[in-house]
């Protein structure tokens, strides 16, 4: 029976000796078990925390760069997934032919965006309340305010690196 189970301890022979430690497994296990259910979503919860707080971090500091039109951006795109205004960026840039092709794609992007950025008469500091919007296992969306609307990132993980996958605006 369960309840008559206690810590084994060998003895030189090699023989368990129940008599030295009294106290019944089920007793202990059971402690550890209520200690567990307590800690654990704790646990989890206070790792979702740092983990989406780490992709609103990224988030913003992609965003950022990007609205600099600095070309280091680049490298925190998802481009085969990139989905932009509304607009399936991806799909365009995965029926290019070549990767000259791409990196010159890649490279317009960031630069347009700027571009379009500072003739809207933004800058990057005017954004604020940044905040993650939503997150779950497959995606953290991060948003941010200004006087015009709300900025939506969406950062995704492939290949072991978080990445922007979605640029969005609401006015």
């Amino acid at each position: 029976m369960a309840s008559d189970l206690v810590h084994p301890v060998q003895k030189d022979e090699g023989e368990a000796d129940r008599s030295l430690l009294k106290q019944p497994l089920n007793t202990t296990m059971r402690a550890f078990s209520i200690s567990l259910a307590i800690l654990m979503p704790l646990a989890f919860t206070q790792c979702e925390k740092a983990a989406s707080t780490a992709d609103m971090s990224f988030a913003k500091n992609t965003f950022e760069s990007l609205a600099r039109g600095d070309s280091s951006s680049r490298s925190s795109i998802d481009w085969s997934t990139l989905q932009a205004m509304g607009h399936n960026v991806g799909a365009v840039y995965v029926q290019l032919p070549s990767e000259t092709e791409r990196a010159n794609f890649e490279q317009a992007f960031v630069s347009q965006f700027a571009a379009s950025f500072r003739e809207a008469g933004g800058t990057p500091d005017q954004f604020a309340n940044w905040r993650v919007a939503h997150h779950d296992d497959l995606k953290t969306e991060v948003a941010a305010d200004s006087n015009g609307g709300t900025v939506t990132i969406t950062v995704t993980e492939r290949d072991g690196k978080e990445r922007v996958s979605g640029l969005g605006f609401i006015r």
